[in-house]
């Protein structure tokens, strides 16, 4: 690719991204907001199984965004370049389990430990994200 092409994936990406997108890094959450407008967040994120998983507060406005819509947007930036990912996402209760696997995926197994003994979980939800659609530059 040259210039401001853009290629769209049938699938996740492999090549230069492939190993980038499970490192710990932070993304931008797009989502449609009320009356339509974009809603965009910056936020931590693991990659399993194929799918996007964030945790947000239960109510937050990502939360209701998804609720109401069902679908969002991922976006990796480095650089120049960037990789999206969007498709349909389900929000579920989070488990305390989930919450460690994020924070030591970010600061590591101490810090999760502190984070995540109490029982702030019961206040989250795990949003999943199955890509339908990537595209990208890079």
């Amino acid at each position: 690719m040259r210039g401001c092409d853009v290629a769209e994936l049938v699938g996740p990406p492999d090549g230069w991204w492939a190993g980038r997108i499970g490192e710990p890094r932070t993304v931008v959450l797009s989502t449609t907001g009320p009356g339509g407008r974009a809603h965009a967040a910056a936020v931590w994120y693991l990659w399993r199984d194929g799918e996007v998983q964030i945790v947000t507060g239960r109510g937050s406005q990502k939360h209701r965004n998804i609720e109401r819509t069902g679908q969002a947007a991922v976006t990796w930036l480095e650089d120049w370049r960037y990789l999206t990912a969007a498709g349909p996402v389900t929000a579920e209760p989070l488990t305390r389990e989930d919450r460690y696997a994020l924070w030591a995926h970010y600061r590591g197994p101490e810090v999760a430990a502190k984070e995540t003994a109490s029982d702030a979980h019961e206040e989250m939800v795990l949003l999943r994200l199955r890509p339908a659609r990537w595209w990208g530059q890079w």
